[in-house]
C-alpha cells in the first residue's frame, strides 16, 4: 500500500507557500528555482528570450528573504512567500 505513511521522514510533511499570493501545497524540503516557475505558472519555458524573477520572503531561520536564480533552491517553511515574473525580452 502506497500511502504518505511510507515516505521517509521530513518528506511527508505538507506546508503552503503563497506563490503570487496564491497558495500552493507543497511537500518537499527545498523548492528549485525552476520549480517556483512552475508553481507560479503551470509550466517554464527554456526560452533564452524568457527570463524570470523569483524572490522569497518568510523563509526559514538564516534564509529568511532573498532570491533564487536558474540552478538554486532554498528550503522551505509554512506560510512562506514568493514572487515570480516572468519577462520576455523581445
Amino acid at each position: 500500500m502506497n500511502d504518505s505513511k511510507a515516505n521517509p521522514p521530513g518528506h511527508d510533511k505538507t506546508v503552503t507557500l503563497i506563490v503570487n499570493t496564491v497558495p500552493k501545497e507543497w511537500t518537499e524540503k527545498k523548492i528549485s528555482y525552476e520549480q517556483a516557475v512552475i508553481l507560479a505558472f503551470g509550466s517554464y519555458s527554456s526560452n533564452p528570450k524568457i527570463t524570470y524573477t523569483v524572490e522569497y520572503f518568510k523563509g526559514p531561520n538564516d534564509k529568511h528573504e532573498g532570491s533564487l536564480t536558474k540552478g538554486e533552491s532554498v528550503p522551505v517553511k509554512d506560510q512562506m512567500v514568493f514572487n515570480v515574473t516572468e519577462t520576455d525580452q523581445s
